[in-house]
Protein backbone atom coordinates (compact mmCIF):
# COMPACT_ATOMS: atom_id res chain seq x y z
CA UNK A 1 0.00 0.00 0.00
CA UNK A 2 2.98 2.56 0.44
CA UNK A 3 4.48 1.87 -2.57
CA UNK A 4 1.47 2.44 -4.43
CA UNK A 5 0.91 5.80 -2.73
CA UNK A 6 4.05 6.53 -3.60
CA UNK A 7 3.46 5.88 -7.28
CA UNK A 8 0.61 7.61 -7.19
CA UNK A 9 2.74 10.70 -5.93
CA UNK A 10 5.07 10.36 -8.74
CA UNK A 11 1.90 10.13 -11.15
CA UNK A 12 1.24 13.46 -9.82
CA UNK A 13 4.69 15.24 -10.07
CA UNK A 14 4.45 13.93 -13.91
CA UNK A 15 8.10 11.32 -12.72
CA UNK A 16 8.44 8.17 -14.13
CA UNK A 17 10.03 6.49 -11.18
CA UNK A 18 11.80 7.10 -8.07
CA UNK A 19 15.11 5.30 -7.07
CA UNK A 20 14.85 5.62 -2.97
CA UNK A 21 18.29 5.56 -1.25
CA UNK A 22 17.61 6.58 2.19
CA UNK A 23 17.52 3.16 5.10
CA UNK A 24 14.57 4.45 6.58
CA UNK A 25 12.43 5.59 3.89
CA UNK A 26 13.26 1.80 2.47
CA UNK A 27 11.66 0.60 5.47
CA UNK A 28 8.92 2.65 5.69
CA UNK A 29 7.98 1.28 2.29
CA UNK A 30 8.68 -2.22 2.45
CA UNK A 31 9.36 -3.42 6.13
CA UNK A 32 12.69 -3.88 5.57
CA UNK A 33 14.84 -1.97 8.05
CA UNK A 34 18.84 -2.53 7.16
CA UNK A 35 21.22 -0.62 7.58
CA UNK A 36 23.85 -1.58 4.82
CA UNK A 37 27.13 0.78 6.00
CA UNK A 38 29.24 1.51 2.50
CA UNK A 39 27.19 -0.97 0.73
CA UNK A 40 24.28 -0.68 -1.95
CA UNK A 41 20.91 -0.26 -0.84
CA UNK A 42 18.46 1.12 -3.02
CA UNK A 43 14.81 0.72 -3.84
CA UNK A 44 13.48 1.35 -7.73
CA UNK A 45 9.50 2.41 -7.76
CA UNK A 46 8.26 2.56 -11.15
CA UNK A 47 4.83 5.02 -11.47
CA UNK A 48 3.30 1.61 -12.85
CA UNK A 49 4.67 -1.99 -12.61
CA UNK A 50 6.13 -3.63 -9.70
CA UNK A 51 9.03 -2.27 -7.57
CA UNK A 52 12.58 -3.59 -7.23
CA UNK A 53 15.29 -3.93 -4.51
CA UNK A 54 18.81 -3.72 -4.98
CA UNK A 55 21.03 -5.00 -1.83
CA UNK A 56 24.18 -6.44 0.00
CA UNK A 57 23.80 -10.25 -1.44
CA UNK A 58 25.02 -10.48 2.97
CA UNK A 59 21.32 -9.19 3.55
CA UNK A 60 19.80 -11.71 0.92
CA UNK A 61 17.96 -13.90 3.55
CA UNK A 62 16.07 -10.88 4.78
CA UNK A 63 15.86 -9.12 1.80
CA UNK A 64 14.67 -11.93 -0.49
CA UNK A 65 11.62 -12.36 1.81
CA UNK A 66 9.72 -9.13 1.61
CA UNK A 67 7.50 -10.59 -1.33
CA UNK A 68 9.67 -8.15 -4.09
CA UNK A 69 11.87 -8.87 -6.68
CA UNK A 70 15.34 -8.56 -5.07
CA UNK A 71 18.75 -7.95 -6.95
CA UNK A 72 21.82 -9.49 -4.97
CA UNK A 73 24.94 -7.11 -4.94
CA UNK A 74 28.32 -8.36 -4.33
CA UNK A 75 30.88 -6.20 -2.65
CA UNK A 76 32.64 -3.95 -4.54
CA UNK A 77 30.03 -4.19 -7.93
CA UNK A 78 29.70 -0.44 -8.87
CA UNK A 79 25.75 0.93 -8.30
CA UNK A 80 26.01 1.74 -11.98
CA UNK A 81 26.94 -1.56 -13.08
CA UNK A 82 24.09 -2.88 -11.11
CA UNK A 83 21.58 -0.72 -11.98
CA UNK A 84 22.36 -0.56 -15.97
CA UNK A 85 19.43 -1.71 -17.70
CA UNK A 86 17.19 -2.42 -14.50
CA UNK A 87 16.22 1.73 -14.29
CA UNK A 88 15.00 4.39 -16.58
CA UNK A 89 13.19 4.24 -19.80
CA UNK A 90 14.25 8.16 -20.75
CA UNK A 91 11.91 9.44 -18.64
CA UNK A 92 12.20 11.47 -15.58
CA UNK A 93 13.54 10.22 -12.23
CA UNK A 94 12.89 10.93 -8.73
CA UNK A 95 16.16 10.44 -6.66
CA UNK A 96 16.73 11.75 -2.52
CA UNK A 97 18.96 14.55 -3.03
CA UNK A 98 19.73 13.89 1.00
CA UNK A 99 20.85 10.93 0.55
CA UNK A 100 23.27 11.11 -2.73
CA UNK A 101 26.34 12.89 -3.72
CA UNK A 102 27.24 14.33 -7.37
CA UNK A 103 29.08 10.92 -8.08
CA UNK A 104 25.73 9.10 -6.78
CA UNK A 105 23.82 11.44 -9.41
CA UNK A 106 25.74 11.09 -11.90
CA UNK A 107 26.31 6.95 -11.79
CA UNK A 108 22.37 6.83 -11.27
CA UNK A 109 22.07 9.52 -14.48
CA UNK A 110 24.19 7.18 -16.37
CA UNK A 111 22.50 3.78 -14.98
CA UNK A 112 19.22 4.97 -16.23
CA UNK A 113 20.19 6.99 -19.62
CA UNK A 114 19.49 10.38 -18.72
CA UNK A 115 20.87 13.69 -18.40
CA UNK A 116 21.25 15.12 -14.67
CA UNK A 117 19.02 17.53 -15.25
CA UNK A 118 15.87 14.90 -15.81
CA UNK A 119 16.79 13.92 -12.00
CA UNK A 120 14.19 15.29 -9.38
CA UNK A 121 14.50 15.67 -6.15
CA UNK A 122 11.83 13.56 -4.23
CA UNK A 123 12.53 13.96 -0.53
CA UNK A 124 9.86 16.11 0.71
CA UNK A 125 6.95 13.79 -1.24
CA UNK A 126 9.06 10.88 0.90
CA UNK A 127 8.73 12.50 3.54
CA UNK A 128 4.95 14.14 3.52
CA UNK A 129 4.19 9.69 2.86
CA UNK A 130 5.69 9.33 6.33
CA UNK A 131 4.27 12.79 8.23
CA UNK A 132 0.25 11.32 9.01
CA UNK A 133 0.45 7.81 11.15
CA UNK A 134 -1.89 4.83 10.51
CA UNK A 135 -3.47 3.07 13.69
CA UNK A 136 -0.36 0.50 13.76
CA UNK A 137 2.11 3.65 13.86
CA UNK A 138 0.04 5.25 16.26
CA UNK A 139 -0.11 2.20 18.37
CA UNK A 140 3.30 2.09 18.24
CA UNK A 141 4.69 5.80 19.22
CA UNK A 142 1.92 5.60 22.26
CA UNK A 143 3.64 2.48 23.58
CA UNK A 144 7.01 4.29 23.18
CA UNK A 145 5.87 6.76 25.34
CA UNK A 146 4.40 4.61 27.89
CA UNK A 147 8.14 3.14 28.42
CA UNK A 148 9.40 6.28 28.14
CA UNK A 149 7.59 7.39 31.23
CA UNK A 150 9.09 4.74 33.08
CA UNK A 151 12.88 5.51 31.65
CA UNK A 152 11.73 8.83 33.00
CA UNK A 153 10.89 7.56 36.57
CA UNK A 154 14.20 5.88 36.61
CA UNK A 155 16.02 8.75 35.85
CA UNK A 156 15.00 10.12 38.89
CA UNK A 157 15.89 7.25 41.04
CA UNK A 158 19.27 7.69 39.92
CA UNK A 159 19.62 11.36 41.36
CA UNK A 160 22.25 11.56 43.89
CA UNK A 161 25.29 13.10 45.29
CA UNK A 162 28.54 12.28 43.30
CA UNK A 163 26.80 10.65 40.19
CA UNK A 164 27.91 11.94 37.08
CA UNK A 165 25.98 12.74 33.63
CA UNK A 166 27.81 10.73 32.29
CA UNK A 167 27.22 7.77 34.25
CA UNK A 168 23.15 8.31 34.87
CA UNK A 169 23.00 8.68 30.64
CA UNK A 170 24.57 5.06 30.45
CA UNK A 171 22.17 3.52 32.98
CA UNK A 172 19.30 5.10 31.77
CA UNK A 173 20.11 3.40 28.32
CA UNK A 174 21.05 0.28 29.69
CA UNK A 175 17.80 0.08 31.46
CA UNK A 176 15.63 0.54 28.28
CA UNK A 177 17.38 -2.53 26.79
CA UNK A 178 17.30 -4.43 29.63
CA UNK A 179 14.06 -3.85 30.83
CA UNK A 180 11.90 -1.81 28.34
CA UNK A 181 12.52 -3.76 25.62
CA UNK A 182 13.53 -0.82 23.83
CA UNK A 183 16.94 0.90 22.45
CA UNK A 184 18.03 4.87 23.23
CA UNK A 185 15.89 6.45 19.91
CA UNK A 186 19.30 9.26 20.26
CA UNK A 187 22.12 9.71 22.56
CA UNK A 188 20.50 10.79 25.95
CA UNK A 189 21.01 14.30 27.50
CA UNK A 190 21.61 14.18 30.61
CA UNK A 191 23.58 18.03 32.39
CA UNK A 192 23.64 18.94 35.89
CA UNK A 193 23.59 22.70 36.87
CA UNK A 194 25.31 25.46 34.72
CA UNK A 195 25.52 22.71 31.99
CA UNK A 196 21.55 22.92 32.01
CA UNK A 197 21.79 25.79 30.14
CA UNK A 198 22.92 23.97 27.01
CA UNK A 199 19.95 22.79 25.03
CA UNK A 200 21.98 19.91 23.29
CA UNK A 201 24.42 19.62 25.57
CA UNK A 202 26.03 16.06 25.80
CA UNK A 203 26.88 14.30 29.25
CA UNK A 204 30.54 14.37 30.61
CA UNK A 205 32.23 13.11 33.68
CA UNK A 206 30.70 16.47 35.73
CA UNK A 207 29.26 15.43 38.90
CA UNK A 208 26.00 16.27 40.83
CA UNK A 209 25.88 18.65 43.45
CA UNK A 210 23.32 19.58 45.92
CA UNK A 211 20.99 22.96 44.80
CA UNK A 212 21.07 21.77 41.05
CA UNK A 213 19.40 20.97 38.49
CA UNK A 214 19.40 17.96 36.63
CA UNK A 215 17.78 18.06 32.77
CA UNK A 216 16.88 14.84 31.64
CA UNK A 217 16.31 14.61 27.94
CA UNK A 218 15.90 11.17 26.38
CA UNK A 219 13.98 9.07 24.00
CA UNK A 220 12.82 5.45 23.63
CA UNK A 221 13.19 3.53 20.24
CA UNK A 222 10.43 0.60 20.45
CA UNK A 223 8.94 -1.50 17.39
CA UNK A 224 10.73 1.25 15.09
CA UNK A 225 9.38 3.88 16.44
CA UNK A 226 10.55 7.07 18.70
CA UNK A 227 9.36 8.84 21.65
CA UNK A 228 11.30 11.62 23.13
CA UNK A 229 10.86 13.36 26.71
CA UNK A 230 12.26 16.21 28.71
CA UNK A 231 11.84 16.68 32.49
CA UNK A 232 14.14 18.88 34.85
CA UNK A 233 14.45 17.79 38.11
CA UNK A 234 15.85 19.63 41.09
CA UNK A 235 18.78 18.50 43.66
CA UNK A 236 17.49 20.00 46.58
CA UNK A 237 15.93 23.75 46.87
CA UNK A 238 15.99 25.57 43.70
CA UNK A 239 17.06 29.55 43.59
CA UNK A 240 14.28 31.66 43.29
CA UNK A 241 14.61 32.68 39.59
CA UNK A 242 15.00 28.61 38.77
CA UNK A 243 12.03 27.70 40.66
CA UNK A 244 10.25 30.90 38.43
CA UNK A 245 11.52 29.82 34.94
CA UNK A 246 10.06 26.54 35.86
CA UNK A 247 6.75 27.69 36.37
CA UNK A 248 7.09 29.89 33.37
CA UNK A 249 7.98 26.87 31.08
CA UNK A 250 5.52 24.53 32.32
CA UNK A 251 2.41 27.07 31.32
CA UNK A 252 4.02 27.67 27.81
CA UNK A 253 4.29 23.87 27.90
CA UNK A 254 1.44 23.80 28.91
CA UNK A 255 -0.59 26.24 25.95
CA UNK A 256 2.00 24.34 23.68
CA UNK A 257 -0.20 21.20 24.13
CA UNK A 258 -3.37 23.00 24.43
CA UNK A 259 -2.90 24.77 20.97
CA UNK A 260 -2.05 21.11 19.23
CA UNK A 261 -6.15 20.37 17.08
CA UNK A 262 -6.11 19.70 13.34
CA UNK A 263 -6.03 22.62 11.05
CA UNK A 264 -4.28 24.75 13.85
CA UNK A 265 -0.89 26.36 11.85
CA UNK A 266 2.17 24.94 12.86
CA UNK A 267 3.45 28.32 13.51
CA UNK A 268 0.88 28.33 16.00
CA UNK A 269 1.78 26.60 18.39
CA UNK A 270 5.30 27.91 18.66
CA UNK A 271 3.69 31.15 19.59
CA UNK A 272 1.43 29.56 21.73
CA UNK A 273 4.50 28.74 24.24
CA UNK A 274 6.77 31.43 22.82
CA UNK A 275 4.56 34.33 23.87
CA UNK A 276 4.05 33.48 27.09
CA UNK A 277 7.92 33.43 27.71
CA UNK A 278 8.37 36.34 26.13
CA UNK A 279 5.71 38.35 27.89
CA UNK A 280 7.21 37.18 31.44
CA UNK A 281 10.79 38.79 30.27
CA UNK A 282 12.55 35.53 29.21
CA UNK A 283 11.66 35.88 25.22
CA UNK A 284 15.69 35.87 24.47
CA UNK A 285 16.38 32.52 26.55
CA UNK A 286 14.18 30.59 24.43
CA UNK A 287 16.37 29.85 21.41
CA UNK A 288 15.40 27.05 19.39
CA UNK A 289 11.58 25.90 17.78
CA UNK A 290 8.99 24.61 20.10
CA UNK A 291 9.25 21.08 18.61
CA UNK A 292 9.62 18.78 15.94
CA UNK A 293 7.61 15.20 14.30
CA UNK A 294 8.18 11.99 15.65
CA UNK A 295 8.34 8.84 13.81
CA UNK A 296 11.05 6.36 12.51
CA UNK A 297 13.38 8.85 13.46
CA UNK A 298 13.52 11.53 16.48
CA UNK A 299 13.48 14.48 14.02
CA UNK A 300 11.41 14.48 11.33
CA UNK A 301 8.24 16.43 9.56
CA UNK A 302 6.38 18.57 11.08
CA UNK A 303 9.08 20.63 12.36
CA UNK A 304 7.25 23.66 13.99
CA UNK A 305 8.99 26.97 12.93
CA UNK A 306 8.11 30.37 13.82
CA UNK A 307 5.53 31.91 11.06
CA UNK A 308 5.26 28.22 9.33
CA UNK A 309 1.20 28.16 8.28
CA UNK A 310 0.81 24.54 6.88
CA UNK A 311 -1.88 23.25 9.03
CA UNK A 312 -1.59 20.06 11.35
CA UNK A 313 -3.24 17.02 10.06
CA UNK A 314 -4.97 13.92 12.10
CA UNK A 315 -1.61 11.10 12.80
CA UNK A 316 1.10 13.43 12.80
CA UNK A 317 2.85 12.73 16.28
CA UNK A 318 5.13 16.42 17.08
CA UNK A 319 7.17 17.29 20.85
CA UNK A 320 6.22 20.11 22.69
CA UNK A 321 9.33 21.13 24.44
CA UNK A 322 9.50 24.89 24.91
CA UNK A 323 12.72 25.52 27.04
CA UNK A 324 14.39 29.20 28.82
CA UNK A 325 18.12 28.68 29.33
CA UNK A 326 20.66 31.00 31.90
CA UNK A 327 23.96 31.10 31.33
CA UNK A 328 25.64 30.43 34.34
CA UNK A 329 22.99 29.04 36.28
CA UNK A 330 20.89 26.57 34.50
CA UNK A 331 18.18 25.57 31.81
CA UNK A 332 14.41 24.42 32.58
CA UNK A 333 13.11 22.32 29.16
CA UNK A 334 9.43 20.49 29.23
CA UNK A 335 9.00 17.88 26.76
CA UNK A 336 6.07 15.70 25.71
CA UNK A 337 4.95 14.03 22.60
CA UNK A 338 1.52 14.40 21.38
CA UNK A 339 -0.38 12.55 18.71
CA UNK A 340 -3.14 14.88 16.47
CA UNK A 341 -6.59 13.63 16.27
CA UNK A 342 -9.44 13.97 14.55
CA UNK A 343 -10.83 16.99 16.94
CA UNK A 344 -7.65 17.75 18.90
CA UNK A 345 -4.23 15.65 20.33
CA UNK A 346 -3.70 13.58 22.62
CA UNK A 347 -0.41 13.73 24.94
CA UNK A 348 1.04 10.45 24.44
CA UNK A 349 3.65 11.06 27.10
CA UNK A 350 2.70 11.01 31.34
CA UNK A 351 5.32 11.69 33.24
CA UNK A 352 4.57 14.47 36.05
CA UNK A 353 5.45 18.23 35.00
CA UNK A 354 4.95 20.25 38.41
CA UNK A 355 8.33 20.76 39.82
CA UNK A 356 9.46 17.71 41.46
CA UNK A 357 12.87 18.45 44.46
CA UNK A 358 14.87 15.55 44.98
CA UNK A 359 16.43 15.66 48.13
CA UNK A 360 19.71 15.31 49.15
Amino acid sequence: MRIQALQQELAKAGLDAALVTGPTQIGYLTSAFIFPHERFFALYVPQAGEAVVFGPALESGRLGGIGLPFVSVEDGVRPRDVLAGRIGNGGRLGVERSHMTLAWALDVAHAAGLGVEQLADVSEMLSDLRVCKDQDEAAALRESARRLDKATAYAKSLIREGVSERQMAAAIEGYMRDELGGEPGFDSIVLFGERSALPHGGPTDRVLRRGEIVLVDIGLRYQGYVSDTTRTFFFGEPQAELRRIYGVVAEAARRGRAAVRPGAEMGALDLAARAHIADMGYGERFPHRVGHGLGLEAHEEPFLLPGRTDPLKPGMCLTIEPGIYLPGQGGVRIEDDVLVTEDGGEVLTGYPRELQVVEP
